[in-house]
């Protein structure tokens, strides 16, 4: 099933020369997602209320052109066929007048919050997604993101959580480590290139949960901005890369 729906943006999701930001670009692709899953009766907060949540392990972004204020934009997502019982993968596609111009690629497992463990994905609830034979990248393999040197890192943010980064999972929501991650570069490349990186890779590895501290480290390697976000066990949490 390939699901396809149609979005109006709001003034606040984009910049001031009027280009849709990165961050609104990942909450359409993540709204046209969660539009699947109602539409295949996999109710998201349902699932999550009675103990067992989709939880994102990773993003990919391809972005050749970024939308801009008065372009008409559309969505269409669609889960891939499941080869792993623990993961799910999930394209989607964005379009701005008619023309393709992101594309990106997320990984899922199906988590008990209880014990923290992923869950096997039956057969019944895979079938509900009616899942594609089509994938937009090549063997949908998410490429690792390199693990800077300690000399290498730059730059250090201190992050402080608001309640307001907290979702109904009970940790901060995927699309915020992005906004952290923003907030962690040098001034120079985020006014530089905040509406024009066209590769975004996300590995996120344990949740964040309210009331913890996390740092942010900042390093540039071959050309791509890399962001470590660390928790107060100064272990690593997430980390992004920005090219």
């Amino acid at each position: 099933m390939i699901v396809t729906f149609e979005y109006t943006p709001l003034l606040e999701d984009f910049a001031a020369d009027g280009t849709l930001q990165l961050g609104a670009i990942m909450k359409i692709l993540e709204n046209s997602g969660n539009k699947h899953s109602d539409m295949a009766g996999d109710n998201i907060l349902k699932g999550s209320s009675s103990g067992i949540a989709w939880i994102m392990t990773d993003w990919m972004l391809d972005i050749s052109s970024y939308p801009k204020y008065g372009d008409k934009l559309s969505a269409s997502t669609w889960s891939e066929t499941v080869k792993q019982p623990l993961a799910c993968m999930r394209d989607f596609e964005l379009y701005s007048n008619g023309k393709s111009v992101v594309r990106g690629l997320t990984k899922w497992v199906l988590v008990d919050l209880k014990s923290g463990r992923p869950l096997r994905v039956s057969p019944e609830l895979i079938e509900k997604y009616q899942p594609e034979d089509k994938a937009l990248f090549e063997d949908s393999k998410m490429p690792k993101i390199a693990m800077p040197a300690a000399e290498d890192f730059t730059k250090e943010t201190k992050i402080t959580l608001r309640r307001g980064d907290i979702d109904f999972n009970n940790h901060v929501h995927n699309l915020t480590y992005l906004d952290f991650a923003l907030e962690a570069l040098p001034a120079a490349i985020y006014e530089e290139k905040k509406t024009s990186f066209s590769k975004v890779r996300i590995a996120y590895k344990t949740g964040i949960k309210a009331g913890e501290a996390i740092t942010c480290r900042y390093a540039e390697m071959d050309g791509k901005h890399i962001v470590y976000i660390f928790g107060d066990d100064d272990k690593v949490r997430t980390q992004i890369e920005l090219a």
